[in-house]
């Protein structure tokens, strides 16, 4: 069923045709040795460099605006086997590479981005061919059913730390170990220190075939297949088989299966940050509500109209991106990621095939993360508004922007959040679950561009603070939100109620506001909401 053979220039120029447009030949047809951006290679100019690029394909990022700079390419990289150059570069071509000498020059369609070139370059470098017509997925929930349906088997695809991406479920008769996996999104971490002490994991690991573990007791035999992409472990592909299914032909169908999980692995960890900042800058203006979205949209692959919602994820670290991307797409495979400048927020744009309700995404993208999620994570996000036009997609945006925001400040310096809401990894909200939340932030974001004596209490207590490392700003929020109850503000801040008393006659000199007073009471509290906004 596979064929493995080694990419040659001719191979590779043969199986690109549509998206890259040969602009030169050599004379010798050459093995293809790796894939690399320009940036990615250590600074040229030397022989010695450029014979180390020998049998490279090199990805040029920048823009070809002149003959004179398509010629100081060229020049750079001398060495190389190929270069792939952006759209236009045919325009100056004029006298400068004469066939037959130097790297191959190669010219990226318009029609395709950078990612999408890279992806197939590495799949054709990486292997093979094969004899199965598997279907064109940009979903792993889609493969794994391709697979079970194939082979008869149950299927996981896995992450490089155990976590479940997507399963196929061939029948209801499944043992327990696959029963738990499945329902806590990750193989148990009894069952991984076993495997671990085995030595099975690290044969995984390092193998790059499929790798056996037989039938024990009520527990079906097992095929396991690693995702390597350049070297680099980036998932798993686990097949639970019963004993009617042949295990050679089930070997056979997951080396074909392992190729074309590739793609959707390698179009989120082998983006270059060209492209990334491309797909950024696009998003963006889309969650910004850029009159023209033809661009963004053509970049992005998204009709005008469609059924889109946004969410906002709050404080997510860069390494964690790559294994949310990973999950997000398990449940929405359209979804689109970029962090957004404005906000702060790592946002997230999600294109449905049928409508559901702000709760209905919820629900499963808060499944899809927990799949990802350590016991030490703590994530937070917002839930926009569902909308049916593009043009509409940055309502919702503000929308969950302003609900994650809301769900933060729950218990933010003032340890009111729930027990409930506390013990959660991952915590997701809509506008309504965070009404009230919602409703103080736009009073607050309203006042302040307003009179700036507003916040002048705050900003006063704030200063004192710093100047003599008090808590009166700290004690006049937690003071707030325990609705005025005394005793129970001292036992939230570790104090004696006459302590606390004290605190807020301090506060009153201050600022010459009272708690006990509805007007200077209200006017602390506005204080106390704008000026913790505004930072």
């Amino acid at each position: 069923m596979t064929e493995h053979t080694t990419l040659r220039l001719s191979r590779l120029i043969r199986d690109t045709e549509g998206f890259l447009l040969p602009l030169s030949e050599t004379a010798d047809d050459i093995e293809v040795t790796r894939i690399e951006f320009d940036f990615d290679l250590p600074a040229g100019g030397t022989d010695t460099a450029h014979s180390a690029l020998a049998g490279t394909v090199i990805l040029i990022a920048a823009a070809v605006e002149s003959p004179s700079g398509l010629d100081r390419i060229v020049a750079a990289h001398r060495g190389a086997a190929a270069l792939v150059l952006g759209p236009g570069t045919h325009k100056h071509l004029g006298d400068g590479p004469i066939d037959g000498v130097g790297p191959v020059l190669l010219e990226r369609s318009a029609h395709v981005t950078w990612s999408e070139v890279l992806v197939h370059l590495r799949q054709l470098r990486e292997g093979a061919t094969s004899a199965l017509a598997w279907p064109d997925v940009d979903d792993l929930s889609a493969l794994a059913a391709v697979i079970a349906e194939s082979t008869g088997a149950s299927i996981t695809i896995e992450d490089p730390a155990s976590r479940v991406l997507a399963h196929a479920n061939l029948s209801e008769e499944i043992d327990d170990i696959r029963r738990e996996t499945i329902l806590t999104g990750a193989i148990p971490d009894w069952r991984i220190a076993e495997l671990e002490e085995s030595g099975f994991l690290d044969t995984v690991r390092h193998s790059t075939d499929v790798v056996e573990r037989p039938a024990e007791d009520r527990t079906p035999a097992r095929s396991v297949i690693a995702l390597r992409s350049e070297g680099e472990l980036i998932g798993t592909i686990w097949a639970a088989y019963p004993a009617t299914v042949d295990p050679a032909s089930l070997r056979e169908v997951l080396r074909d299966a392992a190729r074309a999980a590739l793609p959707v692995m390698l179009r989120t960890l082998r983006r270059s940050p060209f492209e990334k900042r491309i797909r950024r800058e696009a998003l963006a203006s889309i969650l910004a509500g850029s009159p023209d979205l033809g661009p963004a949209a053509t970049l992005l692959a998204l009709p005008f109209s469609g059924h889109y919602a946004t969410l906002a994820l709050a404080e997510v670290s860069p390494e964690r991106e790559p294994v949310l991307r990973f999950h997000l797409r398990a449940a929405f495979a359209d979804a689109v990621l970029a962090h957004d400048e404005a906000s702060g927020r790592l946002a997230v744009l999600v294109h449905m095939d049928e409508p559901l309700s702000a709760a209905e995404i919820g629900t499963n993208v808060t499944a899809a993360l927990r799949r990802s999620a350590s016991a030490e994570d703590r994530l937070r996000f917002g839930i926009g508004a569902a909308v049916d036009r593009l043009d509409h997609v940055h309502r919702s945006w503000t929308e969950a922007v302003y609900v994650v925001d809301a769900l933060l400040s729950r218990g933010a310096g003032a340890g009111c959040e729930s027990a409930s809401d506390e013990g959660e990894s991952v915590l997701g909200a809509t506008a309504a679950e965070v009404a009230a939340e919602l409703v103080g932030l736009e009073v607050a974001d309203a006042l302040s561009g307003a009179d700036p004596r507003i916040t002048a209490p705050a900003r006063t207590l704030a200063r004192h603070d710093a100047e003599h490392q008090g808590q009166l700003l700290e004690t006049l929020r937690v003071y707030f939100a325990t609705v005025g109850n005394s005793a129970e503000a001292a036992r939230r801040l570790h104090v004696h109620t006459n302590s606390l008393r004290h605190r807020l006659g301090r506060i009153e000199e201050l600022t010459g506001l009272s708690t006990a007073e509805r007007a200077g009471r209200l006017w602390l509290e506005l204080a106390v909401l704008v000026f913790d906004r505004s930072r």
